[in-house]
């Protein structure tokens, strides 16, 4: 997947740091989406706090997203997220609703961003809640036959 993978270790007899030791972890990764299929769910805040240009950055930033992941995953922005993966939209305010499956058109990917609208409380748990959902895990399984 184009990820590197480095184990440091260091303890407080190493380093003269009289009992702490801080320690910062940065990663870096590239990971292939051409040749790993990757099923990705947006969760976006349609909340009230969102009304107006934070609304409207969001929109862009998604789309923004889409159209990166279409041209990673084939080499084209083409309208169609390929190579096996796949993107669905989950938005929330009071409630959260799957705006789509996961798909793998970039046109309805956008249709679903666009018809967001602000209004309401932000409820995170049943976003990601529904998110879950979205994700098929007997897909990852291998498929057994007799």
């Amino acid at each position: 997947m184009g990820i590197t993978n480095s184990n440091k270790q260091t303890d407080t007899t190493r380093i003269d740091c009289n009992g702490t030791l801080k320690v910062t972890l940065a990663l870096t990764a590239a990971p292939d989406i051409s040749s790993n299929p990757t099923d990705i769910v947006l969760v976006l805040d349609r909340s009230g706090s969102m009304s107006g240009s934070p609304l409207a950055n969001m929109k862009i930033g998604a789309d923004t997203f889409i159209d990166i992941i279409d041209k990673s995953t084939d080499n084209a922005q083409d309208g169609n997220i390929g190579s096996g993966s796949r993107i669905g939209i989950v938005s929330f305010a009071d409630t959260a609703s799957a705006n789509t499956q996961l798909i793998t058109s970039t046109a309805a990917l956008k249709t679903a961003v666009h018809s967001l609208t602000a209004g309401g409380s932000t409820n995170h748990a049943d976003a990601f809640a529904e998110a879950v959902g979205l994700f098929d895990p007997a897909s990852a399984l291998p498929v057994l036959m007799e």
